[in-house]
């Protein structure tokens, strides 16, 4: 699950899941979609962003996401499901304007109704998938942001760690030893590392060798998901791809590629769990008394405020019998706005980061057992704030560095 948000949470407001009647329902994804487009398509994916303004201005294509449970009623679902569908008829017109299946032509005034006329032949198709599909993505790109983590926790904590991500999909970023990397151009690899690279430009000139450091030794891996993608399944395998974007050609080979190796190694282990009820749980049949280390990438997304509070409560109770850290990857307004995920308190989301939730706030929070208060020992950093893909990472340059040498107005990298 661990997918840019686009929608729910960090909408504006008024665009919360669960309206009530169909017309104000249409109305929120109206909005929905265009806040879609404005956000996160514009300056990644041109196709995107005018097929979300299309559908936007379609009543028919908007009533098609109807058919989705209340929470999954967000652009991202229709897009990969005819994505999906697209896959299996590779001579569609709308393949045209798809790179990732092969398609070369630019976006033009014919785009969105090439789009209309797919999904009206695809109508009852795409109305069961949006109906039993959840959205589900792995966007391994984020385990540079987990590294990040890692480094912080290990100089906190030597030695070896319990790796859980919670919202795991497929577990592949759990893999995060197993791949290369080449941050602000330089390549920072583990050794032993295997043929996936994953690449992350730098903001604020800082070299890739003093962002990413050492990994750990990793003991246990687990991922947590509500909905486990497995990876011996060809059809699951096909549904995670079809989260692709039409453009991002490289992220779909470096995907492919994750999932090679996590097959070929037999993977991490995955299984079913809700992040609000059965974190705590399943962190304490965890074998061993290292140090576990949980991540989360943009799962605040689907949380409500009240859920948010609860996962971290969650994390506070496994604390109480073994340290654990939590690494996160999430929009800097939602950690902000979770007050137990901030005390003892990051100094910088008092300011206007927290209000920056077109990008993504990079952290590490190692929680200590006892209520809160003055005599908990809690340790927050914030350690970067990044493009929500990754594509880019600004690193802090201190503990409550605000980012002010960051413009403001910066987009999609």
């Amino acid at each position: 699950m661990s997918g840019w948000p686009d929608g729910t949470a960090s909408a504006p407001d008024g665009v919360a899941a669960g309206a009530g009647s169909k017309t104000v329902e249409a109305e929120r994804l109206r909005r929905l979609f265009r806040f879609f487009a404005a956000t996160q398509c514009r300056g990644r994916s041109a196709v995107y962003e005018a097929l979300s303004e299309g559908v936007a201005g379609d009543d028919g294509l908007l009533d098609l996401l109807m058919a989705a449970p209340d929470e999954q009623r967000r652009p991202s679902l229709l897009l990969a499901a005819v994505s999906f569908l697209l896959a299996a008829d590779p001579g569609a017109a709308l393949a045209d304007y798809y790179p990732v299946h092969g398609g070369q032509r630019p976006v033009d005034g014919q785009l969105v109704s090439a789009f209309a006329a797919f999904c009206a032949a695809h109508h009852d198709e795409l109305g069961r998938l949006v109906r039993t599909r959840a959205t589900q993505t792995n966007e391994i790109r984020r385990c540079v942001a987990l590294r990040l983590g890692l480094d912080y926790v290990r100089r906190c904590w030597p030695g070896p760690v319990a790796l859980v991500e919670v919202g795991a999909s497929a577990g592949l970023n759990l893999l995060v030893d197993r791949y290369r990397y080449r941050v602000g151009g330089r390549e920072v690899s583990p050794a032993g590392a295997g043929p996936v690279l994953i690449s992350c430009d730098t903001r604020g000139g800082d070299p890739g060798a003093e962002i990413l450091g050492p990994v750990p030794e990793i003991t246990t891996r687990l991922g947590i998901d509500q909905q486990p993608v497995s990876l011996a399944d060809p059809a699951a395998r096909a549904w995670l791809q079809a989260f692709i974007w039409p453009e991002h050609t490289a992220d779909l080979s470096v995907l492919r590629a994750a999932m090679d190796l996590a097959i070929a190694g037999a993977g991490p282990a995955v299984v079913p769990g809700d992040a609000i009820t059965d974190t705590a749980r399943l962190l304490d049949q965890l074998p061993g008394r290292e140090p576990i280390v949980v991540f989360t990438a943009t799962l605040f997304s689907y949380l409500s405020a009240g859920a948010r509070e609860a996962f971290v409560a969650q994390l506070r109770q496994a604390a109480e019998r073994r340290p654990l850290a939590w690494i996160f990857a999430e929009a800097p307004g939602l950690i902000a706005g979770t007050a137990a995920a901030t005390d003892p308190g990051l100094a910088a989301l008092a300011g206007p980061v927290a209000h920056r939730n077109s990008l993504c706030l990079v952290g590490a929070h190692r929680l200590a057992p006892g209520s809160p208060g003055p005599r908990r020992r809690d340790d927050a950093a914030l350690l970067a704030l990044a493009d929500p893909y990754l594509r880019w990472l600004a690193p802090a340059r201190h503990p409550a560095d605000d980012f002010p040498w960051l413009p403001a107005t910066l987009g999609p990298g």
